[in-house]
């Protein structure tokens, strides 16, 4: 496909580029959000419960971890192959079938023992996650060879979450309540075409980057030079942190929608909708503060905020003079402003990280970092799996009792605090060259020429 100059991409291609984030996200959307109500529903629910709660968290526990755990060796073949369709189009066009096929057998669990159930999940979720990470992975890498400076990275990082949040919204608004009028197996066959269609529609945007890539580098000598590079370590924490909260607040709003505020399961859709819709709208704000100021200054607003807002949670249902319906939307909506700005800011971040690797190691490696990037993002939700399941399983989680639904925002506003302490160890620049000055590479580079 013919593209604009390297420092211009236009808009028709970046809405080509960006269709995939419809899908990857519905899926992801789809799964955070229902998977622990389907298999673990509250006992008074008049749902099937097919396995004890403790069981589903160690299940999603456990993939999250394998999908962490392959996601950078993932990132570094697709680097280091060299095809005729390039470095990432192989993964995507192998793996799209296998997370359709995937999506729809998640919710056809066999009817039999707890064993059996279990084990039958575990199987069809290793499927699930090794597909979704064959394309997320090389798909996001992508990101940092199109777009060649701060202000494009923003930009198409922008388009990507707004084209993320439409997913979401599709799988808030439309998807989720089909859980409760059609039945798991419709919604999951829906979100699998959907997600199938659109990620394919990328796949004509996708091109190799205009940099030399540099030779190929061994799979332990390339994952050192990630895990050394010190602004990526303050990255991976940080974002481990921020994601073990996104997970909680996913996985918790089934809860906290039935439970504490009275809605339906069909209202869950609406209250996820109302967060993504100021997610979208807020987006361009967030364009506008990456390109005006840094990035890393706007980042750690946004995570200070996000706390707060988080926490506002704890009043909805406490409050006499506002209804907790009304309340609710009012702060659940709050989070998904600083959420989205986050998710913004860290993607086109990723870039400046990749620019720093190249400075260092003369080759460029996005997609192994976008997958030690996704390690996190995977370890996140598996630590939510196993935090959340426990507050609920230990404080409670009926309509006589919600204390564990309750207690799960002031721990998730405590860890994304801890992922603002995290972050400060970042210091690279918005290009190259300002990394090179905040690093004191300019005056070395100097030196070396004298």
């Amino acid at each position: 496909m013919k593209t604009a100059k390297a420092d211009h991409l236009s808009l028709k291609y970046k809405l080509l580029y960006s269709s995939a984030s419809i899908g990857l996200n519905i899926l992801a959307i789809t799964i955070s959000t229902w998977l622990l109500y389907f298999y673990s529903p509250p006992t008074d629910s008049g749902r099937t419960i097919y396995l004890p709660i403790g069981v589903v968290g160690a299940i999603m526990t456990v993939i999250s971890l394998y999908d962490a755990l392959i996601d950078p060796f993932i990132g570094h073949w697709s680097d280091n192959l060299r095809s005729k369709m390039g470095r990432r189009k192989p993964f995507i066009l192998f793996s799209l079938p296998f997370i359709a096929v995937s999506m729809v057998l998640i919710w056809l669990p066999p009817s039999g023992s707890t064993w059996l159930v279990a084990g039958y999940l575990l199987l069809v979720m290793l499927a699930y996650s090794t597909a979704y990470s064959l394309t997320g992975i090389p798909y996001d890498a992508t990101m940092a060879e199109l777009a060649e400076n701060n202000a494009e990275r923003i930009s198409l990082s922008s388009w990507k979450s707004v084209f993320g949040i439409i997913g979401v919204m599709v799988g808030s608004l439309l998807i989720a309540p089909l859980f409760e009028s059609q039945g798991a197996f419709f919604m999951g066959a829906i979100t699998a075409v959907i997600g199938f269609v659109t990620i394919l529609l990328s796949v004509p945007a996708i091109r190799e980057t205009r940099k030399p890539v540099g030779e190929k580098i061994g799979v332990i000598e390339g994952l050192k030079h990630t895990l050394k590079n010190k602004p990526f370590q303050a990255m991976l924490i940080s974002t481990l942190l921020v994601h073990i909260a996104y997970a909680m607040i996913t996985a918790n709003l089934p809860y906290f929608v039935t439970l504490v505020i009275g809605g339906t399961e069909g209202d869950v859709g609406i209250y996820l909708g109302v967060v993504v819709i100021l997610m979208v709208l807020t987006t361009p704000l967030w364009n506008w503060l990456g390109k005006k100021f840094s990035n890393a200054k706007v980042m750690r607003w946004s995570l200070v905020l996000l706390a707060l807002f988080a926490l506002t949670n704890l009043l909805v249902g406490q409050v006499d003079l506002v209804p907790a319906p009304i309340l609710a939307y009012i702060t659940l909506g709050l989070i998904g402003p600083f959420l989205g700005g986050y998710l913004i800011l860290a993607y086109s971040m990723m870039g400046n990280v990749v620019d720093y690797d190249e400075y260092l190691t003369k080759r460029r490696r996005e997609a192994i970092f976008y997958g030690a990037f996704s390690l996190a993002v995977g370890i996140g939700p598996s630590i939510a799996s196993i935090l959340l399941p426990f507050l609920l399983d230990t404080f409670g989680y009926t309509a006589a009792n919600t204390l564990g639904v309750r207690l799960a925002f002031p721990v998730i506003s405590l860890v994304v605090l801890l992922g603002l302490f995290a972050f400060r160890g970042y210091n690279l620049g918005d290009s190259i060259e300002e990394t090179k000055q905040n690093l004191g590479l300019v005056d070395k580079e100097v030196e070396n020429d004298r």
